[in-house]
């Protein structure tokens, strides 16, 4: 459940990456198939190792707040909250160990011979249309672990009527926060698909 990290609103970087895929995407539409620009292919290929890499730093580092405040609070927990915090972690690591699996293929790509270069790109966006199927799925998770949290909190009693009201706050904003970030994965993953339809039609054609 990666990715509260951060999420809420895209970087800079971000956006600078869907203007660069689109325009892309755009022009590799409006090429005849049999006109393959397969430097095109490499450079983005080279880019997307630069991004993936990054990524992948991004994933591993969203971790530690989870472990942080598992080890700092455990003490103060129930045993529900324990077990809750337990089956996050034990959810959340094999998925982040999946999904750095699928970042890979561009991230640790080897220059190779050109015709390569169109089969690599290909199987990376195949992947990234799995991330981002997982990453939108990862927000409305997050949102029900958050209520069950606070259900956990009201029922045993731990906590005041008004700190419940506060903590509902919380996780109602961050509800709309992840309903946005669920808008944009969807978003992403739907341009994927898409450029992952032209790629394997130029592999055809190839």
């Amino acid at each position: 459940m990666h990715n509260s990290d951060k999420e809420n609103q895209k970087t800079p970087s971000v956006r600078t990456d869907e203007k660069q895929d689109d325009s892309l995407s755009a022009l590799w539409q409006a090429q005849p198939v049999t006109a393959i620009n397969l430097e095109k292919v490499k450079a983005n290929l080279s880019s997307e190792r630069k991004k993936q890499r990054c990524y992948m730093v991004m994933d591993s580092l969203m971790v530690f707040p989870a472990i942080y405040i598992l080890a700092k609070y455990w003490g103060n927990m129930s045993l529900v909250a324990q077990l809750m915090f337990v089956f996050m972690l034990a959810t959340s690591l094999p998925l982040l160990v999946y999904q750095l699996w699928l970042r890979r293929v561009a991230a640790f790509y080897k220059d190779s011979q050109t015709a390569d270069h169109l089969m690599q790109l290909t199987k990376q966006v195949k992947n990234n249309v799995k991330i981002a199927f997982m990453t939108k799925h990862s927000t409305w998770v997050a949102v029900i672990f958050g209520f069950a949290f606070i259900l956990e909190r009201y029922f045993l009693g731990d906590l005041a009527p008004e700190k419940v009201i506060k903590l509902i706050i919380v996780i109602s904003s961050m509800s709309i926060g992840m309903l946005i970030w669920y808008v944009w994965a969807h978003k992403r993953q739907k341009r994927f698909e898409r450029q992952l339809k032209t790629l394997e039609a130029m592999a055809q054609q190839h």
